[in-house]
């Protein structure tokens, strides 16, 4: 993936030279909404015993695996493959070059202050927040959702008694899988696409408002995870306005990556500790 840093601002009003062709109102929220509905779809697909037990997985971890799965081939090629398109448009090549923007190098100061202000405010709200509120959330606006395509309730059940998962089929794995899809390559992949495609492209019709439209649709894109929107939308908010105010997603990548790798590692380590 190849992408080059513009000399200058590409905010619109700045700097015309440096223009990108903008979304329409309906358009953004489109590109922003419907990839949502493929790793939910996804879930609720590979999570049903055909494909559990065809992976030679135990059935008890169908969420975990069913999740996975929805990322690799619902969630990392659609959106890379709409990157690769546009690029595909714009130079007749699959490259991310004039797609991908946002691409302002700033100086390693600057990663080292902001990345883990970021890091320890959103481990904050969701490890420490996010368990005083969600249970209500969940009992009260989201009792509907079907309890057996709801991975992150098994990861709860895994965090807290790690044996009682240690001699499932296909636990380690799944663990080495959850870091490698969902803690690395999806992260990487939603920032070049929603900060890097995306929010660029909202400044006609969002304009200072970017960012936190940006913030809220990424937040409900989330299909399968609804009862977090209220903590995702805070937590998330400061470091796309950051992105958006340096023009650079490297603040994007660094946070999210790192973020979702620690309960990642957390994980493993509590695995291979039973």
């Amino acid at each position: 993936m190849a992408w080059t840093t513009p000399a200058k601002t590409e905010n619109t009003e700045e700097d015309p030279k440096h223009t990108v062709k903008q979304h329409s109102t309906i358009t953004s929220v489109l590109l922003h909404l419907v990839p949502g509905f493929l790793p939910l779809i996804g879930i609720f697909i590979f999570s049903q015993p055909f494909f559990v037990n065809l992976c030679g997985v135990d059935i008890r971890l169908a969420p975990l695996f069913g999740y996975l799965m929805a990322v690799f081939v619902g969630l990392i090629p659609v959106q890379m493959g709409i990157l690769l398109y546009a690029g595909k448009k714009q130079h007749g090549k699959l490259i991310l070059k004039g797609v991908v923007r946002y691409v302002e190098k700033n100086s390693y100061k600057q990663y080292l202050i902001f990345v883990p202000i970021l890091l320890v405010y959103n481990l904050i709200l969701f490890v420490v927040v996010a368990p005083l509120i969600q249970p209500y959330i969940v009992d009260t606006l989201f009792s509907w959702y079907p309890k057996e395509f709801n991975f992150q309730l098994l990861m709860q059940r895994v965090m807290a008694d790690p044996s009682s998962v240690a001699g499932y089929r296909g636990v380690y794995v799944l663990a080495i899988l959850y870091i490698l899809l969902s803690c690395v390559l999806g992260p990487l992949v939603e920032e070049l696409y929603f900060r890097g495609y995306l929010l660029p492209r909202m400044q006609k019709y969002a304009n200072k408002w970017a960012p936190f439209i940006n913030t809220v649709l990424f937040s409900i894109y989330h299909l399968f995870s609804p009862w977090e929107n209220l903590i995702r939308i805070v937590g998330f908010y400061p470091l796309i306005y950051l992105v958006w105010r340096k023009k650079d997603i490297r603040f994007g990548i660094f946070t999210h990556v790192i973020l979702n790798s620690i309960g990642g590692f957390i994980l493993l380590v509590v695995l291979l500790s039973v």
